[in-house]
């Protein structure tokens, strides 16, 4: 499994081994679904080949859960592992490393400065960054972006959330860089065709691991808009429309400290 490989066939085949995985433990059915969506998660944020990095990507995202989650999800993957290169599925050996890692909400509170995100070089990594930090988007909503709902004559972006639509204000630097990456052939979706989520986490966790950040994620991106509008004066109630969120209530943290 060392060799690289289509996505889809690669994750088939880990879907298949999860399968087989499970079928060797005799557990209760729950703990066994606790399991499956555990595993099935780790294949879905795994993309390519099980190495050293795609592990610290995965152990990346691990921090955004509670200590318990974590505990859970690393001794379910690290037994997984286990299987595989006791079944000659891996060459090496690989662990997830025991210590739980979180954030502390001193750090998370705080802005942080992510001035070399705006240096790095050029790519789908960095747009999204500086639309999840400038405009507070979601990976989600980034896929869905159309050239169509970007006005740069205006500087407004519309975000289509189900039925709700927002207009969006760019930020210069977005601004700039949407209009360095424009060019006639500039139709339809705005990262050229249709991705998954997990493709565009790996391309954002490389590009912030390049630009030295390597500890901040999608999360942390969003969460530092929420930062830094807070201390622009922004209200709960418009942050909250910012975000494309019904109710300013899971805002409230921000506004305690």
């Amino acid at each position: 499994m060392t060799l690289h490989m289509t996505i889809s066939s690669f994750q088939k085949q880990l879907t298949t081994q999860i399968t087989d995985f499970l079928a060797t433990k005799v557990i209760s059915e729950s703990s066994k679904q606790a399991y499956a969506y555990d595993l099935k998660q780790f294949a879905m944020s795994i993309s390519g080949q099980i190495d050293q990095t795609s592990l610290k990507l995965y152990e990346n995202q691990l921090k955004e859960w509670k200590p318990s989650v974590q505990k859970r999800k690393r001794s379910a993957v690290n037994q997984f592992l286990l299987y595989l290169y006791q079944k000659g599925e891996l060459e090496k050996f690989f662990k997830l490393s025991d210590t739980v890692t979180t954030s502390s909400q001193e750090d998370k509170l705080r802005i942080l400065d992510l001035s070399s995100l705006y240096e790095g070089r050029e790519g789908v990594g960095k747009l999204a960054c500086l639309l999840i930090l400038e405009l507070g988007l979601l990976p989600s909503e980034i896929l869905e972006l159309d050239w169509a709902d970007i006005d740069l004559d205006f500087g407004v972006v519309t975000v289509a959330k189900g039925t709700t639509k927002r207009v969006l204000r760019l930020e210069a630097d977005v601004k700039q860089y949407l209009l360095a990456i424009k060019d006639v052939n500039s139709q339809g979706l705005l990262l050229g065709k249709v991705y998954t989520r997990q493709w565009l986490y790996k391309q954002i966790q490389t590009y912030v691991s390049d630009c030295g950040l390597s500890n901040v994620t999608a999360q942390v991106l969003r969460q530092q808009f929420i930062l830094r509008q807070i201390e622009k004066g922004t209200g709960a109630f418009e942050l909250a429309r910012l975000l494309g969120l019904k109710s300013p209530v899971t805002l409230e943290k921000y506004y305690k400290t």
